[in-house]
């Protein structure tokens, strides 16, 4: 908690003043003000030092996801167990979007005279990508802004704006004889055993279904549950991140996941992390899988190849599978 020297300062002459003028114009009832004046000031900071610490606050997004040209929007809330409120507190926060950087820092003032309330915060920001929200700090104050205290949170969330559509044509591809083995189910759609592969650690976009509660507890971090796979799936989604064609790559990959799980087909999205050289697969047959391949993909560093990916996968990949390169608007298919 510190003090607002400026503020007190201010305050202090002000008294002061009013002092000197009850001494020569000899006005008790300017002493009697005077006197409420540091009764108001003392009621106010000892206000601040029992509420301060009873407003608790959380950001969450306002829907699931948003659709260009929409802008997102997240809801501030906060709950105040204390029996009294503020007036005020001044929330700086920063809007991120990987693959349009932005260090600009803004500021809100929220009234906090409520013993809950929520805030709707709209982000101007019309380029696709994962928008995060960050919380940096939130400062508090008393009903006359003597003292104040400075919260770092650093609480944050985020929306995925998705690209529009567009018309890809025929697709999806014919599937070679030879592509699954002999382990693939007659059904179109792949299915996840109840078996886990592997556990991992949380990724941006992962299910909350898969996170292993009992070892995320255990160990202070979240980790997820890796399912294996019942049945191979023989057409794989290859997009590249490719800086200067990162919108248009975006669309094209949202049109072929969207018709192939609609027309129930069976497909892996393998999404590249260029700094690592290793994949991330996901399957889709739904809205949610769509959002969290879509969300994971958003979270990739970019770069300035048109075929890392492919190259790599290529190189390091033992799996029999119709690889769909995705790169800008061509969407090449190949084995």
């Amino acid at each position: 908690m510190k003090i607002n020297v400026k503020i007190l300062i201010i305050y202090i002459f002000a008294i002061v003043l009013l002092s000197a003028i009850a001494l020569i114009y000899e006005q008790p009832v300017i002493v009697l003000f005077i006197l409420m004046l540091i009764v108001i000031a003392l009621i106010s900071m000892i206000i601040f030092v029992k509420v301060n610490d009873k407003i608790e606050f959380s950001l969450s997004p306002v829907s699931e996801y948003v659709e260009e040209p929409n802008s997102p929007s997240f809801r501030l809330e906060y709950k105040n167990s204390a029996r009294l409120g503020l007036f005020t507190g001044d929330v700086e926060f920063s809007v991120e979007n990987r693959f349009y950087p932005n260090s600009t820092v803004h500021k809100l003032s929220v009234p906090l005279n409520r013993k809950e309330n929520s805030f709707i915060i709209p982000v101007e920001s019309y380029n696709i990508g994962l928008v995060t929200l960050k919380i940096n700090r939130i400062t508090l104050f008393d009903y006359l802004s003597i003292v104040r205290k400075t919260i770092e949170p650093s609480f944050e969330s985020s929306v995925p704006i998705l690209p529009q559509e567009r018309n890809i044509g025929d697709f999806p591809p014919a599937v070679p004889k030879d592509g699954p083995d002999e382990f693939t189910e007659s059904e179109n759609i792949g299915n996840i055993s109840s078996d886990v592969k592997e556990i991992r650690e949380y990724r941006p976009g992962d299910r909350l279904q898969r996170i292993h509660w009992k070892l995320s507890a255990k160990l202070d971090d979240l980790f997820v549950k890796e399912m294996a796979h019942t049945s191979t799936l023989a057409i794989i989604l290859l997009p590249e991140l490719c800086e200067k064609e990162i919108h248009a790559t975006s669309s094209s990959l949202l049109s072929c996941i969207k018709k192939m799980y609609t027309q129930k087909e069976r497909f892996e999205v393998c999404i590249y992390n260029d700094k690592t050289c290793d994949y991330s697969f996901f399957t889709v047959i739904d809205e949610e899988g769509m959002l969290e391949a879509m969300t994971h993909f958003y979270c990739q560093p970019l770069y300035e190849g048109r075929e890392n990916a492919l190259n790599t996968f290529i190189s390091s990949s033992n799996r029999v599978a119709t690889v769909v390169h995705i790169i800008g608007t061509q969407i090449r298919i190949g084995e």
